[in-house]
């Protein structure tokens, strides 16, 4: 009876415990699996609203890009130049010849011309053209002349206010009947000739804003933003303008725009956590019932396994006299337990060291692996061949120009795909590095200057292979896109006290902040990091300033230069590394 009771007591105290834990496990993982989803859905809101403003500011970058192509083209620049000043009808309407001629120009750059996607180029004297999906009738045009659009561009660039005008989404004018009502947006540059500081037009690419619709559509219902100017207006809310937002109620990010003066605001409806919680409920209640079913049974097993040595304590208790003087309830090899636990765990130990053994080496292979993937290169030679027979077809036309670009362009292919040791001389890096400037000096002719300056003892000096030429690309890239031309670089390259140094300098707008902060971060994170580490950090394709950087880091340890500066006019970049005389 006694040892029926002392079962009871033990279970009940048990069974008791058992619940506790399940009752303060069932709260935790609620709080954690709320709690969670919370953070889940912010973070893919936020996610979703880095993403979509990207999409925007890659399509403000684009048409900004196109419209600075085409306002810089020498040729229209000479059609405009040429074109009367004074007001007498459209030229290119009584001079089609004139017309053709632009927008075979225009069909240089391989736009697309269709009703969400078009070009205008026109002046103050109302000669017009347009690359579109269709003609404009001569009546909408006079109106496109008449509307406030046109006089915002003529006030804007009238005021020196920046380069680019941005027009928010307004409605359609040179459309009519059902298409009069879909509106555009655009980005507007002047045609100028640098040279003489004239002005002679504009360029105006048109987007529709059916593709900011698409763009911003692909966010979900639940998610929605508004883009606002500088001054804080809405100029297109993609929920509707008659939609109401629930500012206090909704996830909330604001994202500027890089390419474009706008902020984007997005926001997002939270999750409705009690539809969300009613299957994981379900779910967790039969997990709970489970496991504390589970766990009652496996208490009364386990209670009357390890009672057996009490009950066996108990009869030989009672079996004690005088003449049997010993408690008989295990047998002398009773710590064999012990050592089959240890022999187990030893066991167990070792396979763990086996196979932790065939991570790293598996980790070390893939290592390996990515190291090897870097360093492969195309085969060049289909891109050589491809170049020789353009370059011979153009001698046979008589065209000298496209040889010299063909021979430049191979040049710099050969250079670029013959890798072996990764290593070359300075001259050999400044050399490639020249024949892109020239390559670019052929397609900006005037407009861009550059010079080089090698010390003879700083020649043969061996870096790293291909540091320099992706870096005067970067300058075309960024430096030179919100600066007028002459753009400029200089090169200079010298030793000094057992180190190389070259130096690149441009006259373009500098590094951003955000850049120059994001390259600090990194070279934080590479000092701090270990070999696995930075070669995971280097991407195949591409040679930008933060991969120059890597790659200076695995060859030069610590003893290596790399110093990036904003200038007066300007910015420069500083390399330099360890030199054995």
């Amino acid at each position: 009876m006694k040892r029926l009771k002392l079962r009871t007591r033990f279970f009940v105290y048990h069974t008791g415990i058992i619940i506790l834990i399940t009752i303060g496990l069932v709260g935790y993982i609620y709080k954690v699996v709320v709690s969670e989803m919370k953070k889940e859905d912010e973070q893919h809101f936020q996610l979703i609203a880095q993403k979509t403003a990207a999409q925007l500011d890659s399509l403000y970058y684009n048409m900004d890009w196109t419209a600075m192509q085409i306002a810089m083209n020498p040729d229209i620049v000479r059609i405009f130049q040429n074109l009367p000043t004074e007001a007498d009808g459209n030229y290119f309407m009584s001079h089609p010849d004139q017309n053709d001629r632009l927008k075979s120009l225009l069909g240089a750059y391989n736009l697309k011309a269709d009703e969400n996607f078009r070009i205008l180029l026109y002046n103050q004297y109302g000669d017009f053209s347009c690359i579109a999906g269709r003609e404009f009738a001569n009546s909408c045009i006079q109106q496109f002349f008449s509307e406030d659009a046109f006089w915002e561009v003529q006030n804007f660039f009238s005021g020196e206010r920046g380069h680019s005008f941005y027009r928010k989404p307004v409605k359609d004018v040179l459309s009519s009947g059902e298409e009069e009502a879909a509106e555009h947006l655009a980005v507007v540059r002047e045609i100028r000739d640098y040279s003489s500081e004239s002005r002679y037009g504009y360029v105006e690419v048109q987007e529709s804003v059916k593709n900011l619709e698409r763009i911003l559509s692909d966010m979900g219902e639940e998610n929605y933003a508004d883009i606002l100017d500088l001054e804080g207006n809405v100029i297109y809310r993609s929920c509707g303008k008659s939609a109401a937002i629930n500012y206090e109620k909704n996830y909330q990010l604001e994202l500027a725009l890089e390419h474009a003066p706008y902020m984007v605001k997005f926001y997002k409806r939270p999750i409705k956590l009690e539809q969300e919680l009613q299957r994981f409920y379900l779910i967790l209640a039969l997990v709970v019932a489970a496991i504390t079913a589970a766990a009652l049974a496996l208490e009364r097993i386990l209670f009357r396994y390890f009672s057996k040595p009490l009950i066996a304590l108990d009869q030989s208790l009672t079996s004690v006299a005088m003449d049997n003087l010993c408690v008989d309830i295990a047998d002398e090899n009773s710590d064999d337990i012990i050592i089959r636990l240890e022999d187990s765990f030893n066991t167990m130990l070792e396979k763990l060291n086996d196979s932790m053994q065939l991570q790293i080496a598996a980790k070390t292979n893939e290592v390996k692996a990515h190291l090897f993937a870097l360093q492969s290169q195309m085969n060049p030679h289909f891109l050589h061949n491809i170049l020789a027979i353009i370059s011979m077809e153009a001698q046979i036309d008589g065209n000298t120009r496209i040889p010299y670009i063909c021979k430049g362009l191979g040049e710099i292919l050969r250079y670029t795909s013959e890798m072996g040791d990764g290593f070359s001389t300075i001259k050999e890096e400044c050399e490639n590095a020249e024949r892109y400037m020239l390559l670019m000096k052929v397609r900006y002719e005037d407009l861009f200057e550059y010079k080089i300056q090698i010390e003879e003892d700083a020649r043969e000096v061996r870096v790293p292979k291909l540091i320099v030429q992706p870096i005067c690309e970067n300058c075309f890239r960024h430096g030179f896109k919100k600066v007028e031309p002459t753009w400029r670089i200089f090169l200079h390259a010298w030793v000094h006290e057992g180190k190389w140094y070259i130096l690149i300098r441009d006259n373009g707008g500098g590094f951003s902040d955000d850049f120059l902060e994001d390259f600090h971060r990194l070279s934080e994170n590479l000092d701090q990091a270990d070999l696995n580490n930075i070669l995971n950090s280097i991407s195949i394709g591409g040679l930008c300033i933060p991969n120059i950087y890597t790659r200076m880091k695995i060859t030069y340890g610590k003893d290596f230069i790399f110093e990036l500066h904003n200038e007066e006019k300007g910015a420069s970049v500083l390399l330099g590394g360890g030199w054995d005389d």
